[in-house]
């Protein structure tokens, strides 16, 4: 990630020294985002929500050129680097389905689940604005397309319920951190070869089931055909990744000058595309037997920007 922004930086630098050559303006810009993620709740049987999105505060970098067509009119282009996502959290009843075990067998649990993550998706994105000046403020309005350069959550999982079969007492609490871009498909052998403090054993229904005390990404899963069968996607490899790797947004926003270059001025994107990735897209209070049931949400980035910058 620090090559990725030392590399960006480099970009920023180059595109205002070009800007000076050519006699074209430059700006740069730097501040907070506050984010989330829109889409629908999982519903309970009452109607009650039974999982929330709500705001994440990044930040955001940006430069590029602006090309001045009359005296207060023109379109800038930027290259930016900028944190997106959002915090969720999922509280109710739910299904836990364990596919690491010692025997290769499955084991069920039913009862009550609690996540709370913090979700961090970073893009790379290309804004295209046109902007109008009207003394010390500019209007601006445009689109952007992002590409995803990281992607991750961390937090907490807590399960509380009975084994599937023998009503025994089931009991997890987890860290949770993924890393979507790096991480992989656990293997129960694999897992035994870790130090000891990074996983934990217990019994579901005689099944010896094995736990990571961190879970990463794919944790779930042992492999990819078992990800087809508890899931009921026969296609899936880990070239699929929970959140997409394109978006496109609209962007508006106004800026204040407080001096021919220095500026502060805020702006809101508003995603166009689903940046989840349907496979992933299951119901944690719903299940059948070993498959979970699918949901296909429509969920879309939006954020609040407030920046700092100059423009010449």
């Amino acid at each position: 990630m620090k090559l990725r922004l030392y590399f960006f930086l480099f970009l920023i630098c180059n595109i205002y020294q070009a800007g000076h050559a050519q006699g074209i303006g430059t700006t740069f810009r730097v501040g907070l985002n506050s984010s989330r993620i829109l889409g629908p709740s999982e519903k309970a049987a009452d109607g009650s929500d039974l999982e929330s999105f709500t705001t994440y505060t990044g930040f955001h970098v940006a430069g590029g050129v602006v090309f001045k067509l009359l005296d207060h009119y023109g379109f800038k282009a930027e290259i930016m680097y900028t944190q997106k996502g959002s915090r969720y959290t999922y509280e109710g009843p739910s299904t836990y389905i364990f596919t690491t075990t010692r025997s290769d067998n499955y084991a069920t649990a039913v009862g009550t689940r609690i996540v709370s993550t913090r979700i961090t998706n970073s893009y790379i994105e290309i804004p295209v604005t046109g902007y109008m000046k009207y003394g010390k403020f500019e209007l601006n309005a445009g689109v952007s397309i992002g590409f995803l350069a990281g992607t991750g959550a961390v937090g907490d999982l807590v399960f509380s319920g009975l084994s599937g079969i023998n009503n025994e007492p089931v009991e997890i609490n987890s860290l949770i951190n993924h890393n979507y871009r790096r991480d992989g498909l656990e293997f129960t052998q694999s897992i035994l070869n870790f130090q000891e403090e990074f996983y934990k054993e217990i019994t579901v229904d005689g099944e010896q089931v094995i736990l990571l005390t961190e879970e990463t990404g794919y944790a779930q899963w042992t492999d990819s055909s078992t990800f087809g069968r508890v899931y009921g996607k026969s296609d899936l490899t880990l070239e699929e990744k929970p959140y997409r790797g394109l978006d496109f947004a609209l962007n508006a926003g106004l800026s204040y000058y407080l001096s021919p270059g220095l500026f502060f001025g805020f702006t809101a994107s508003y995603g166009l595309r689903d940046v989840t990735n349907p496979y992933f897209e299951y119901s944690y209070s719903e299940s059948e037997g070993l498959n979970r049931v699918e949901r296909s949400d429509n969920d879309r980035n939006f954020v609040l920007m407030g920046s700092v910058g100059f423009s010449f």
